[in-house]
């Protein structure tokens, strides 16, 4: 039987609150997209870059996006492959 080891994350689908890591929260020196998931803040990566294509400055906005979740630098980050924004 062949099965996936748990280094290969499965994609979900979340649904949070998208906000700016700079504008927003004020946590980071630059623009880039993060999903509040409950207690959990994602950061989001689309293509390689953390600015997403529906990129939320100012304030927040409902959103469900869909990718595989990585731990990096002891923070999670969601590799996104769909972004709705309501």
């Amino acid at each position: 039987a062949f099965t996936l080891s748990s280094a290969q994350a499965e994609e979900k689908t979340f649904e949070g609150e998208m906000s700016c890591e700079k504008c927003h929260l004020k946590q980071a020196e630059a623009c880039g997209d993060t999903l509040k998931v409950g207690e959990t803040v994602y950061l989001l990566e689309e293509a390689g870059d953390r600015k997403t294509s529906e990129h939320v400055c100012d304030g927040t906005a409902k959103a469900k996006v869909t990718g595989k979740v990585e731990e990096r630098d002891g923070k999670k980050v969601l590799v996104v492959s769909k972004i709705v924004v309501e």
